[in-house]
């Protein structure tokens, strides 16, 4: 007897149209990494003595929710459809962020800060166990 299963979903790439922009379901736990990475990212400016929440500053907001879309990107290789819909953003935002991200850590300080958030995120998926 054949299996009457789906077939997996091909990955997209990148700059694919929206309209294709068809990718696996977002599982609750990768999600959760996402969420995980940006509070790490916040937790790290802060801890600097920078809050981009509290001093509400939505520019300061911004750049620590790139930061996490980029390292979710890059450190758990979730592709951007994925990344988008764990921030409720566009994939084309996410696109932008990884862009932002990758032009900014010409700035030894900044490339320091986002490598530390990447060892930090691939610490916690050791610490959770096998990626989703």
């Amino acid at each position: 007897m054949s299996s009457l299963s789906e077939p997996e979903p091909h990955p997209l790439p990148d700059d694919a149209p929206d309209c294709l922009a068809q990718a696996r379901p977002l599982t609750p736990e990768r999600r959760l990494l996402c969420m995980v990475v940006r509070q790490l990212a916040i937790e790290l400016l802060t801890a600097v003595g920078f809050d981009a929440e509290r001093d509400g500053r939505r520019r300061a907001t911004n750049h620590v929710r790139q930061i996490a879309m980029y390292v979710c990107h890059v450190a758990y290789s979730m592709p951007m459809v994925e990344v988008a819909e764990a921030f409720g953003r566009d994939r084309t935002t996410v696109r932008h962020a990884c862009r932002m991200v990758e032009d900014r850590r010409d700035d030894p300080a900044y490339d320091g800060f986002v490598a530390i958030v990447e060892r930090m995120a691939c610490a916690v998926v050791l610490v959770a166990g096998p990626r989703p």
